[in-house]
């Protein structure tokens, strides 16, 4: 059967952690969210770290999953730009975990960096579970993918 927004299969969500047991710096992404908030979420999510020096996402891979930094740095490289260095509280794969896309960038670690990955799977539960931190987030991301577009758009 299809995933869909209320199939409430799989692993129930991880239970609720002390608030103040949140192990990562709040993301610009989802300032408003606070710390019971960000517990919940981070309850979706998969946890991952990596060495220094090691490639996340390479050009032309599929990996729709949003890839919050826990702590540490990432590299991103888009290629005709510069590259642009991640921390503590930032995001990547954006693009990639709308729309599934082969990833045009490179993401390396710059430093040992701790993930914190949420797949489109764990959205639709997370929707399904706790709607208003779903809300929220996908309400972020669109600000963002507008602000790019506003960057690519000629002054008046």
């Amino acid at each position: 059967m299809a995933d869909d927004f209320f199939q409430y299969n799989g692993p129930a969500p991880a239970p609720e952690p002390e608030p103040t047991a949140v192990p990562v710096a709040l993301p610009r992404l989802l300032a408003e969210l606070g710390d019971a908030d960000w517990a919940h979420l981070i309850g979706f999510m998969a946890r991952r770290r990596y060495p220094a020096g090691a490639v996340i996402v390479a050009p032309g891979q599929v990996a729709p999953a949003l890839v919050f930094v826990a702590s540490g740095r990432l590299r991103v490289t888009v290629p005709g730009q510069r590259p642009e260095s991640r921390g503590d509280g930032e995001v990547a794969g954006l693009l990639g975990f709308l729309d599934a896309a082969p990833a045009a960038a490179e993401v390396v670690a710059e430093t040992e960096v701790d993930l914190l990955m949420l797949t489109p799977q764990a959205l639709q539960q997370l929707g399904a579970w706790q709607p208003r931190i779903a809300l929220a987030l996908l309400r972020d991301l669109a600000a963002q993918v507008a602000l790019r577009l506003r960057r690519l758009q000629p002054a008046d």
